[in-house]
């Protein structure tokens, strides 16, 4: 039987509710709230990161840095306070994690390199900054390695065996619960986090079913939590789709309510979703499509970002259009404004950009640029100049 909420945890739980719905509010009554903000990539195919300066007013896209490494980069994330920058990094068979530090320009210095059980697929922090939660998706296992005045370690705090193909793992926010979608076992795992010592906790259940395998649309991918609301959503990896999910604050697990397709109605062929965003505000949400069909020349690929309106109130989905992406859009983001999208095509070394239509979600496509050869993460973050 779940527990009910006492006084003291609605309370904490409304004032939660408003600190988010007055940032949301000020950022949205505010559009160039971040004034300054680059666009960071990684370049797996070049052992490097760009950075682009981001221009506010119109979201078009300069580079600005170019940041070697000395092994392949994977995913990028953030520290809580923005400071610092840990990548998952792999080379001849030694998988890793470098901490970079981003000046005030947003240019990158590496500041330490910690070693990693195998490649990190996805990676995010806690909320105060002290660890490191990983997942691995070939090994399939989640780790958590501590976090020593800003720099990542080798130290494992946690270290899990949980399925084949972990592909993500993040946090709820209140960072006291953890989630980590699995595709081919069609499970997203829940966990409750120790804050202290950095451990998990499997919850009960343990893990909960992505759509019935017999629906066109299941095997949860990536995970992303409403900044309001009790909900979180799933990218659905075979045959293109997304998930919506009720939360329950109190125990931590959640509840599959409604499965949509993020692929046009006249979509033919093999499709497999991959990254889910949404906007600060929590207005709409985006998916992108990978195009895998063998397909004949003059037969374009169908590759694409869909969108989603979230209503106000209940979280529920309802498709505002399906929009060109480049080839293999393995990975975009929403700059820090939510009026920008940034895509880019893992085959093709192009990055699309597209501004969000503030009323209904759409996307428009307004210019294409080079990039880096095998992209396999972006990220905005605000700096001081």
């Amino acid at each position: 039987m779940n527990a009910e909420p006492t006084e003291s945890s609605k309370g904490q739980m409304n004032i939660r509710f408003l600190n988010i719905t007055l940032l949301a509010f000020a950022v949205l009554a505010n559009p160039c709230a971040f004034s300054s903000q680059l666009l960071y990539v990684s370049s797996s195919g070049e052992n490097t990161i760009l950075a682009y300066a981001v221009n506010q007013e119109t979201g078009e896209l300069a580079l600005k840095f170019k940041t070697g490494l000395s092994s392949s980069p994977g995913f990028i994330t953030f520290s809580p306070d923005g400071r610092l920058m840990y990548v998952g990094t792999h080379e001849d068979g030694a998988a890793g994690v470098a901490t970079l530090q981003r000046n005030d320009d947003g240019s990158l210095s590496l500041e330490g390199q910690a070693q990693a059980t195998s490649s990190c697929t996805y990676m995010s922090t806690d909320k105060a900054g002290q660890f490191l939660l990983a997942c691995h998706y070939s090994a399939g296992e989640i780790s958590i390695y501590r976090i020593v005045d800003g720099i990542c370690t080798s130290e494992m705090t946690e270290h899990k065996k949980t399925e084949h193909t972990a592909h993500c793992i993040e946090l709820d926010p209140s960072g006291r619960f953890v989630f980590v979608p699995h595709t081919s076992p069609n499970k997203v795992y829940q966990f409750r986090f120790n804050a202290q010592d950095g451990t998990l906790t499997p919850n009960d259940p343990p893990f909960v079913e992505g759509p019935d395998k017999n629906h066109r649309y299941h095997e949860p991918r990536h995970y992303v939590h409403h900044p309001v609301l009790d909900m979180a959503y799933t990218s659905s990896e075979f045959g293109g789709g997304i998930t919506a999910w009720k939360f329950d604050p109190v125990t931590g697990t959640l509840k599959r309510l409604k499965t949509l397709s993020t692929l046009r109605p006249q979509s033919v062929g093999k499709f497999y979703a991959a990254d889910i965003w949404m906007t600060p505000n929590g207005r709409f949400a985006y998916v992108s499509n990978r195009d895998q069909t063998p397909r004949e020349p003059g037969d374009p690929k169908q590759d694409s970002l869909a969108g989603f309106s979230l209503d106000s109130k209940t979280g529920e989905m309802t498709a505002v259009g399906s929009f060109p992406a480049p080839n293999e859009p393995y990975a975009f983001c929403i700059d820090r404004s939510g009026r920008f999208v940034y895509s880019a095509g893992t085959s093709t070394s192009t990055l699309f950009a597209y501004r969000i239509d503030q009323q209904t979600g759409r996307l428009t496509h307004f210019a294409t640029y080079p990039t880096g050869k095998g992209t396999v993460s972006l990220i905005c973050g605000d700096t001081k100049e």
